[in-house]
């Protein structure tokens, strides 16, 4: 396997792009459709923008860590990019949103990278566990942010 580790999800819904792109930009909704988020926020308030930062705290008993998102690329209704930087691991989620014969794909691209040579050497001998959490945690996310758009309505 090669570093960085790297996993291609596809999530379809009924939903349309524009839906899709406002669950996005509802950070403050996540947490009702990802359980293991107790809050997120967008940084500065807005939209969501190249250079915002998304701000999620865990709930105590998800097991999961507070995550600061980076916003890297925004250009609704097509693309996200969202990064993390972490001491020990940078990580890449890019969501792409395409209409595709009456319902709308949400693929996204989930990449982990280590940082420094202790966590390389972690990540070679914890591959084959990590490849299966990236791509569970890829799915189960979108699959949530999707839900969200089917919530808050599926029309343009």
């Amino acid at each position: 396997m090669a570093f960085p580790l790297s996993v291609t999800q596809t999530v379809s819904t009924s939903a349309s792009p524009a839906a899709v792109w406002r669950a996005f930009e509802r950070v403050d909704l996540w947490p009702t459709a990802i359980p293991a988020l107790a809050a997120a926020k967008l940084k500065p308030r807005g939209p969501l923008a190249a250079g915002s930062r998304i701000l999620t705290r865990a709930t105590p008993s998800s097991g999961s860590a507070d995550i600061e998102y980076k916003v890297v690329a925004a250009e609704p209704p097509r693309r996200l990019v969202l990064t993390i930087d972490d001491p020990d691991y940078r990580s890449r989620f890019e969501y792409r949103i395409a209409a595709e014969a009456g319902a709308t794909d949400v693929v996204v691209t989930a990449t982990l990278e280590a940082v420094g040579l202790m966590q390389t050497v972690r990540f070679l001998l914890w591959q084959t566990r990590l490849m299966p959490i990236l791509g569970t945690t890829a799915r189960e996310r979108t699959q949530a942010l999707v839900h969200l758009a089917e919530r808050l309505g599926g029309g343009a």
